[in-house]
């Protein structure tokens, strides 16, 4: 299983920033393999897309087009900002991560990421 994981360097022990946008690049490894992770800075959604990621381990996304790219390639976006990418991945595995069902500002519920009936915030 492929797996992109938004970070400001290549590692298992590197955190995921709050926000897409503030990741230096992405990190693209296979999770059923031994093989390195490729850390990649440029043209982000391409790369993943291009790499067959099922998911994205990041923080919020604000980026609309980027959103759309990852998301139509069926990419699927899961809340992970704070937690290091090994954290990550035992918690997206465990389905302890929230899903991040679109970005921010758009037309779906995406600014804090889960189902608003399970939060007790003023939105519905």
């Amino acid at each position: 299983m492929m797996i992109a994981a938004a970070t400001e360097e290549n590692g298992m022990s590197a955190v995921i920033p709050d926000t897409m946008e503030r990741a230096k690049g992405v990190m693209l490894f296979d999770l059923e393999t031994d093989d390195p992770p490729r850390f990649v800075t440029e043209n982000l959604a391409k790369h993943i897309v291009e790499a067959q990621c099922e998911a994205l381990l990041c923080g919020f996304i604000y980026d609309t087009q980027f959103f759309e790219t990852v998301a139509g390639a069926g990419v699927t976006r899961y809340l992970a900002a704070g937690l290091t990418v090994e954290e990550a991945v035992t918690a997206m595995n465990a389905y302890q991560l929230n899903m991040i069902p679109d970005y921010v500002g758009g037309p779906g519920c995406s600014d804090h990421g889960h189902d608003h009936e399970d939060c007790g915030c003023e939105k519905s």
